[in-house]
């Protein structure tokens, strides 16, 4: 995770140097995901948890008690046996409550949804997030939903205006993430709140990063650093600004965004993204189903 200063009314995101190669896999979801009748997503991670244990980290909700209740309600039908739920209201109490080796082998981890902001400031750099860091660089699966698939990035969406042209380089507050997936810039709830106005604004200031957009139900699975897939019923959007030729992001002026040579690539369940090469492909949501559940 990175550390973050001030620098002429700006915020100076500064990134941790040091190298990150997990061989886990990484579920990030767009919000909303259907936890009745037909559920792919919860499903796919229940799969992964019956072998194990399945804790559902709420402190990013203002009602942690009733998101743990929905979620412990629909994992047990889903077959998952050892449920728990990790909650704190503030980063003392997680401190105290932090107890690494609740966290091992076989433990899958779910953040749900809330305040992004939450979950960097209670739970970075604590003893917890470090031994979530390794499990996930040994194999394990960690998952995140809305605020949850946020804070998965080295770089995550703070703040920022949906529902209109992103507006000058005040509109989108970007601040250090944990850090699980680098080189992406990760938005939810994308095309049900407007948002790639705001996404677009993101990559503009800062090209290097791939900009993501995951719609609701749906989800993108990382597995490691190189392939990306989606599953779920809406669309995953990458927008990829290596090839911009002229954007007015750096301006201050109170301006609708501008820029060119963008690439947008839109992906289906089943499509898949090359993140080294930075290319999309067509696949199969059943072959990507059947490649997790080996992996467990």
């Amino acid at each position: 995770m990175g550390t973050e200063r001030k620098k002429g009314g700006q915020t100076d995101i500064q990134l941790d140097s040091t190298p990150f190669r997990p061989e886990g896999t990484l579920i990030v979801i767009g919000g909303n995901e259907a936890k009745e009748g037909h559920r792919p997503i919860l499903e796919l991670i229940a799969k992964r948890a019956r072998a194990g244990k399945l804790i559902v980290v709420t402190i990013a909700s203002e009602e942690p008690e009733e998101q743990w209740a929905n979620y412990q309600k629909t994992f047990k039908e889903l077959g998952v046996a050892r449920l728990e739920q990790f909650d704190a209201r503030s980063r003392e109490e997680l401190l105290q409550r932090s107890r690494p080796e609740m966290l091992d082998q076989g433990t899958v981890i779910f953040f749900a949804g809330g305040d992004q902001m939450k979950i960097t400031s209670k739970f970075g750099g604590t003893p917890l997030c470090d031994r979530l860091r390794h499990l996930y660089t040994e194999g394990a699966l960690i998952a995140g939903t809305s605020s949850g698939a946020s804070v998965m990035a080295e770089v995550m969406m703070a703040a920022g205006q949906g529902e209109s042209s992103h507006q000058g380089q005040d509109s989108v507050r970007l601040a250090p993430g944990l850090g699980l997936i680098s080189g992406v810039i990760i938005d939810q709830h994308f095309a049900e709140r407007g948002r790639m106005g705001r996404l677009l604004g993101a990559v503009a200031q800062n090209p290097r990063l791939l900009g993501v957009g995951i719609d609701e139900d749906t989800a993108l699975v990382f597995q490691g650093h190189e392939q990306a897939a989606v599953i779920g019923s809406g669309a995953v959007y990458i927008v990829d600004g290596r090839s911009i030729t002229h954007t007015n992001a750096s301006d201050n002026e109170d301006q609708a965004i501008s820029v060119f040579g963008s690439t947008v690539h839109v992906l289906n369940t089943g499509d898949r993204f090359d993140l080294a090469n930075r290319a999309p492909a067509p696949g199969r949501t059943e072959d990507i189903e059947s490649e997790l559940v080996e992996v467990s």
